[in-house]
């Protein structure tokens, strides 16, 4: 009887797996006599075999690889123009330092009485160059003073040496 129940049970639950329930199909299953069970009947039918669904194929994912990031170009530096400065005329100083303001030896011109800013750094001017009440000169030491055709100019550097004249 357990073997006729185990086999009932086991149609019954093909039947079910396959769609096909007790009262589906009355004519493959008998009544077994005198228990009421359900028995098999001799009528062929497919075999029972389950499928797994067919697995729908899942996109891969895209791997994005960021690009490697661009070094920012290091711009380079503007060179600065070179501030606007105009040369000085190019004449004889007769041995006089070259200097913007066409101060010579040449007698062209007249004495200096007032220098210009920065003459210092044209000429070798002595300590208290600004001091001076005359006129400028070179000393017979190659200094230069503003003490010219004054007593003692040039007292301390050999003398008074040759006037500085302002040029044309």
């Amino acid at each position: 009887m357990r073997t006729k129940l185990s086999l009932g049970i086991a149609i019954v639950a093909a039947a079910a797996a396959t769609g096909c329930g007790p009262g589906a199909h009355t004519s493959e299953l008998n009544t077994a006599a005198g228990n009421g069970g359900p028995t098999a009947t001799s009528a062929p039918s497919a075999p029972v075999t389950s499928t797994p669904p067919a697995a729908t194929p899942r996109p891969k994912p895209r791997v994005v690889t960021p690009a490697a990031p661009s070094p920012t170009p290091t711009p380079k530096p503007t060179p600065k123009p070179a501030p606007v400065r105009t040369k000085p005329v190019v004449r004889s100083t007769c041995g006089a330092p070259a200097n913007p303001w066409g101060y010579n030896f040449c007698g062209r011109g007249a004495h200096i009485y007032s220098a210009a800013d920065g003459v210092c750094g044209y000429f070798d001017c002595i300590n208290n160059f600004g001091n001076g009440t005359g006129y400028m000169v070179q000393c017979n030491d190659g200094m230069y003073s503003m003490s010219g055709g004054r007593r003692g100019a040039c007292s301390y550097h050999g003398g008074e040496g040759q006037p500085v004249y302002s040029g044309p």
